[in-house]
């Protein structure tokens, strides 16, 4: 696919690929194009072997992303077509439990504004101090959607879910650090330099294992609690047949250096 509405910058040094929102003259609004682009991406990075880590960043200083392109929602409301916005809602579900599922992990680099849906199926949140994050759907008469009032209460206490979901409000940075939905606030001008550099941190080891713990914290975690412990049991035991297991055991027991892991 040829990409008109988000850039593609695949890091071989780092094992790594840069996705980035490119609508900034829209604050990176996520119109259907771009969602259908994105997720092109998306898997394009996931049959990658060589890809081990995603980073998701927005064009710009302003905005991250700011959520679903108002105007083409407006534009289907005037013309009758709701049943669009519909098959755009469940193209995002779509989209974000795919990103729950692949076992690589997802690093969203929060450059702006960020609409808090958009965040929702990453793993780790790097936010510039300039950063703001909200979900400012009832301020225009819509209430939240692509999943965020089911996943949002199980990373934030159901209170400050809905003190986001019912005021609107955007809040800073470091008050989304303090909540716990951002990983690391950094000064802007830093933010990919930081967040390459948690990139280093994770492709080092060993791409399947990352991949399993993954898993067995998304998956596992929505499983009762014995079903959630078998399932980590067995993605554990997987991790026996691989060669990376036994690279990193003579790697670092008997040989002393660090391990050259290959996903294998």
């Amino acid at each position: 696919m040829e990409y008109k509405n988000i850039l593609y910058e695949k890091r071989g040094e780092d094992k790594a690929v840069i996705i980035t929102f490119n609508r900034p003259e829209a604050r990176n609004a996520m119109s259907v194009a771009m969602l259908t682009e994105f997720n092109d991406a998306l898997h394009r990075a996931a049959d990658d072997k060589d890809v081990w880590c995603i980073v998701v960043t927005g064009a710009g200083d302003k905005a991250f992303c700011s959520g679903g392109d108002a105007k083409e929602f407006l534009a289907n409301v005037e013309a009758g077509k709701i049943s669009e916005i519909e098959k755009f809602n469940r193209f995002n579900l779509d989209v974000w439990r795919f990103m729950e599922k692949l076992r690589k992990p997802i690093i969203a680099a929060v450059n702006g504004y960020c609409n808090i849906e958009t965040i929702q199926a990453v793993d780790l949140v790097i936010a510039s101090e300039k950063a703001k994050f909200g979900l400012p759907e009832v301020t225009i008469g819509v209430s939240p959607g692509a999943g965020i009032t089911v996943r949002l209460p199980r990373f934030l206490s159901k209170y400050w879910a809905k003190y986001l979901l019912f005021t609107g409000e955007w809040i800073s940075a470091e008050e989304a650090y303090r909540l716990g939905f951002v990983n690391k606030v950094v000064p802007h001008e830093k933010l990919m330099e930081e967040t390459l550099n948690l990139v280093r941190k994770i492709t080092k080891n060993a791409p399947l294992a990352v991949g399993a713990t993954k898993a067995c914290v998304n998956l596992g975690g929505e499983m009762p609690i014995d079903e959630g412990m078998e399932y980590q049991l067995k993605e554990s035991v997987l991790m026996f047949y691989t060669n990376d297991l036994k690279e990193g055991i003579k790697a670092r027991f008997y040989e002393k250096r660090e391990p050259q892991f290959r996903g294998e």
